[in-house]
Parts: C-alpha cells; structure tokens; sequence
C-alpha cells in the first residue's frame, strides 16, 4: 500500500514538473533559416560601425539623446496625439495612437537605459500596433536619468498606469489593458504590472505583458555581464556606463531588490506574457529567466527566440523584425478576443 502510494505520489509530481517545464509556448520549432542572410549582413554593418561615445559627461549624454533620435524614421499613418496627466513632479506627457475602432488599451514603456529615449521613438513600431491589433496605445514619456534620478521612471510609470486604470473606459470604451516594453521598458512594464497587481489591485483588467528584450535583474545576469567590446548594440563599455549613469553609488543588492530588479519579486496571478528575445542579445538570460520564473509562478508565457539577433533587433528594417513584430501583434490581437 505505501509503495502503492509513492508510487501515485510521484507520477503526480511528474506531472506537474513537466507542467511547469514545459508548458509554455514557444517558437522554438519554428525555421528562420531563409532569414539569417539578412541578419548576418546586417549584423556585419553594425560590427563596422564605430562605437558611441561615452554618456558620462553632459555633453556624451546629449550627444546619444540626439543620436538616438535620428535613428527613427519614417511618418507613422495615424496620426498621434499628446495628453498631459498628473505625476508625481508635474505633468506625464503620454504620446497616444486611436484608430477607429479599439479593442483594448496598450500601455507602451520605451527603452533606452532609463536615460535616453521618449515616446515617440516607438510612434512606427506603435502605430502599427495600433492599426493591426485595433487597439489604442498609450506611450508614456517618464522622466530619464541622471537628471531625473532612478526610481523616477518607476513612479511616473506607476502615474500612468494609474491613470489608465481609472480612465480607460471613459477614454477608449474600454477597460482591457495591456503593457508593452522593450528593453529598459520591459524592465518598466514587469515592474508596473506588478504595481498594478498589488497598489491598485486591478490586476484583471490587464490581458497581457509584451516583455521585449528586457533587463530584469539590475544586479546583471550572467549574459549581460559577459558582453565584450565586440558584442553588438550593448557592447561592455556602454553597459558599463550605465550602470554609473543610472544607478550612482547603489550597491548590487540595492538595485536587486524585488521593487527595482522584478526577477526577485513575487510573481503570482500576473497575466500571460509574451517574452522576445535574440540568442545573441546580452540580455538573453533576463529574458530566459524571467519566463522561467513568471511561468513557475503559475502564470501562461510565450517565449519568442530569434536565431543570430542582438538587441534592439526588431526595430531593424528586416524580415526578422517584421515576424517578431507580426508575433507580438498576433498575440496581442488573440488576447483581445478573449
């Protein structure tokens, strides 16, 4: 009778390991080999062009806020518009594509190293969001570091979301939202989902979580802290600095607590989310660990891989970008359904 039970005891247990390995979906089946030419060519470009200079002086810093905004080009078909809410040091501009007919709400955090960017540097990549998902999205500009000292991001994200919650109905015809971030924003969207869920208990109004390449362990995992002079897009020395930009005199374990680095914090009953990631992006390991956490939590994932891609990839003008692209609409617009 007792082998009889161990026996039960362990085949259950089987079970649900198995479930929590392997339950996810994936893309990891699927052949992207008609792409890699593209992205090898591409990628040998980006070798040969010459590293940015440093964000430690005031003038570095502006230098690569101008630069950044030079790379995005091209006029996005809806045209956005620009509301101004209450944060916690004066008005949060949020940066808003509405097509005709909405869906659901999408929460968009851009990336830049909690120092560079704004919203309007994603208006391509949300503006086709927008139209084929039939959604609103609502990019939010947060103040940047240093002038701005971390965890400034975090709070004005927070404002946001808040405003949201209680003003998509009214705003949009609805209250389904969703949160998506890329890189640094990623990093911002985990941990706004997770103000949601605990500060303004709304957490079921939020369908899903789009985490694009993101950092979520500020302590860096192993993959980040290998990145060598030659690695592409965040190459040592620039990870490096912003580490000293960002986050001034903050210990290891300051910037891994659970409210900064979300990799440590409590995971449980957050929505489905969708994690993107390139094998040769340095934040690889954020992106593999946080899906493996998020799912043993409980939660449902889909974990989207992209063969020889460094960060920032699906910006790229490139047939890889535009399947990582199309992935994240098609979620999104499933998601919206239910």
């Amino acid at each position: 009778m007792r082998k009889s039970l161990l026996f039960v005891t362990a085949f259950i247990l089987q079970l649900v390991f198995a479930n929590f390995l392997f339950a996810q979906e994936s893309n990891l089946n699927e052949d992207y080999s008609a792409y890699l030419p593209e992205v090898r060519a591409f990628n040998k470009q980006l070798a040969q062009t010459p590293q940015t200079g440093t964000t430690l002086t005031k003038e570095g810093l502006s230098a690569q806020r101008k630069m950044m905004e030079s790379l995005f080009f091209g006029k996005p078909q809806l045209q956005p518009s620009v509301k101004n809410i209450k944060g916690p040091a004066g008005n949060i501009a949020l940066r808003i594509f509405k097509p005709d007919t909405i869906h659901a709400v999408v929460m968009d955090i851009h990336g830049g190293a909690w120092s560079l960017g704004t919203a309007a540097g994603d208006d391509l990549f949300n503006d086709k969001m927008a139209r084929a998902c039939k959604v609103a999205v609502v990019s939010v500009d947060y103040r940047l570091a240093p002038e701005a000292p971390f965890p400034a991001c975090i709070e004005d994200c927070k404002a946001a979301a808040k405003w949201l919650v209680n003003n998509a109905m009214s705003e949009f015809g609805t209250d389904k939202l969703f949160i998506s971030g890329a890189s640094a924003g990623g990093h911002l969207s985990a941990v706004t989902a997770i103000y949601i869920r605990d500060s303004l208990h709304a957490i079921d109004k939020v369908k899903g979580v789009n985490l694009i390449f993101g950092c979520f362990d500020l302590g860096r995992t192993p993959s980040s802290r290998q990145a060598t002079d030659s690695t592409l897009i965040l190459y040592k020395k620039s990870m490096n600095e912003v580490i000293q930009l960002v986050f001034p005199g903050w210990s290891i374990e300051q910037r891994q607590k659970p409210e900064y680095s979300p990799l440590y914090a409590d995971l449980k009953n957050l929505p489905p989310a969708l994690f993107t990631v390139g094998t040769i992006d340095p934040l690889i390991d954020d992106t593999f660990f946080m899906e493996d956490r998020w799912r043993m939590a409980g939660n449902k994932t889909f974990l989207a891989v992209y063969p020889e891609s460094p960060h920032a990839f699906n910006f790229f003008p490139s047939k890889m970008a535009r399947v990582a692209n199309e992935r994240m609409y098609q979620w999104i617009s499933g998601l919206c359904s239910k």
